[in-house]
């Protein structure tokens, strides 16, 4: 019976075919066929050598000295490699990105398939880097780690630090009309950092863009100039990092990890009112790098003066510099996200498909590509979709979330945006605010709920449906000419949605 060929020997002769620069003059066969001693015992650092080299052409150079580069084989047993790295982030990365990565490159170099565990060296091990120099049969070393691919692997590193990630760019970032002033100060922010508007306050609907935009500010920031001090965070990891600190009495330490940054960005800055006892220290840490003259960047749900909780001063900390905000999508910059995205992702999409997508999600980015995400998926599967089976797909998403909306949720939900009591929408008081919350709470009903106005009429204990039609046309009216009324009209849609 004719044998397949082994699968290292074939991983071999791809990696052969290929031309790396720095490692043209490496013995790929002696590698190889040094991996099994004579004994039949596996030989750690050639196994680990072409791993690595599978790595390298798998992540690409950049990716593979940032996570790889200083990670070894320690063992193996029982099927499992052990490895060790010089950082808990790193571990951390390596388990959660690229796991998947590593275990087909340990295959393909092996033979074998194997488990992996990652550990963290407590010390740094220097001899071990002259075990992974590649020689020539002449003997010459050949250095993997050339002068650019270490400062690839500093900025790397760097980026890791600043907790970015690497994927948020201005490149990537569609512009449009809903996020087009907030685009157009994260840039000129770069171009002069703590001078040009500080602070910037982002605020909109969750899954809209800020953090993107946000972190796009950071990586630009770091890719000019690596020597920055970089951090993004969110207010609930601050807060409980400062808690902490007192806890273990290393307040001073705590203090000059953040008042030492060039930029601050912070994300979810609303859940401060849920801290109101430790809004001391923050606003001191933000008073700090104000007064020096270093950039502040900060993302909410809402504006600074709907954030509840919070002292006049700090208020008027987050007022004090440029306040933009991110409003959902319209259709053109839908479709020129999904269009984006399919670039990105190397798939080929009807067009017709992608419009279809854009019109059934309105709320935010992140629904929108969860249901590209949907249809790529069934053109992997080989499912060639019709127009008729990806309508349905979306009509089936559209209805799941609408039997999940109860009108008790859109009262409560109305109830808390407009700052008022469920019992007041649903009871007799006739002031003008408190009817309009009914209004809006009936207009909900019909548009997302699409209830009989017979049925609204009894949710908000009101005996006649004309009702329910005159509040529907009156809230459609004041949606379509009053931009911050529509705003909070929004928000109540979007978190029905969630």
């Amino acid at each position: 019976m004719n044998q397949s060929p082994n699968r290292s020997e074939t991983a071999l002769q791809s990696i052969k075919i290929v031309d790396l620069n720095v490692m043209n003059k490496a013995n790929f066969e002696g590698y190889f066929k040094n991996i099994q001693q004579n004994s039949g015992e596996i030989n750690i650092d050639e196994l680990w050598k072409m791993t690595k080299e599978h790595l390298k052409l798998m992540l690409g150079t950049r990716i593979f000295l940032g996570m790889f580069g200083n990670v070894y084989i320690e063992n193996i047993t029982n099927g499992v490699v052990q490895l060790s790295c010089d950082a808990e982030y790193k571990k951390e990365k390596i388990l959660r990105d690229y796991k998947a990565s590593l275990k087909q490159a340990l295959r393909k170099a092996s033979g074998q398939n194997y488990e992996i565990e990652v550990g963290v060296r407590k010390v740094e091990d220097r001899v071990k880097k002259e075990k992974y120099e590649y020689h020539d049969p002449n003997g010459e070393s050949l250095d993997l780690f050339s002068a650019a691919e270490k400062e690839k692997d500093a900025f790397e590193k760097k980026l890791d630090e600043s907790r970015l990630n690497p994927k948020y760019l201005f490149s990537n970032f569609v512009v449009g009309k809903s996020n087009e002033l907030a685009e157009a100060v994260a840039e000129a922010a770069v171009r002069d950092l703590g001078n040009a508007y500080n602070p910037i306050f982002f605020y909109g609907n969750s899954g809209l863009g800020k953090t993107h935009l946000m972190q796009a500010i950071g990586n630009e920031v770091l890719k000019s100039d690596p020597a920055k001090k970089v951090m993004y965070i969110s207010i609930e990891e601050f807060l409980n990092g400062m808690v902490e600190a007192i806890k273990t009495k290393t307040n001073t330490e705590f203090r000059n990890k953040y008042r030492t940054l060039d930029l601050l960005i912070i994300d979810d800055i609303q859940f401060v009112e849920n801290f109101p006892r430790t809004q001391e220290e923050f606003f001191h840490t933000f008073d700090a790098l104000y007064q020096a003259n270093k950039q502040i960047v900060l993302a909410s749900d809402r504006p600074p003066k709907e954030i509840k909780n919070i002292t006049d001063r700090l208020r008027t900390r987050l007022e004090g510099g440029m306040v933009a905000d991110i409003q959902p999508p319209d259709y053109e910059t839908r479709l020129a996200i999904l269009q984006k995205n399919i670039e990105e992702k190397e798939v080929e999409i009807p067009n017709e498909y992608l419009e279809m997508i854009a019109k059934s999600k309105e709320s935010n980015i992140r629904e929108l590509e969860g249901g590209l995400t949907k249809v790529i998926s069934l053109f992997k599967l080989g499912l060639n979709p019709s127009k008729e089976d990806i309508a349905k797909m979306l009509q089936i998403d559209i209805e799941s979330k609408r039997k999940k909306i109860t009108p008790a949720k859109v009262i409560n939900t109305v109830a808390d945006v407009f700052d008022v009591k469920a019992s007041e929408i649903k009871g007799n008081r006739r002031t003008s605010y408190i009817a309009q919350c009914r209004q809006v709470v009936m207009y909900i009903l019909r548009k997302e709920l699409q209830l009989p106005l017979e049925r609204i009429a009894r949710e908000v204990n009101r005996k006649d449906h004309t009702t329910v039609i005159h509040a529907y046309e009156k809230i459609d009216e004041m949606y379509n000419s009053d931009e911050r009324f529509s705003e909070r009209i929004d928000s109540c849609i979007h978190l029905l949605r969630e």
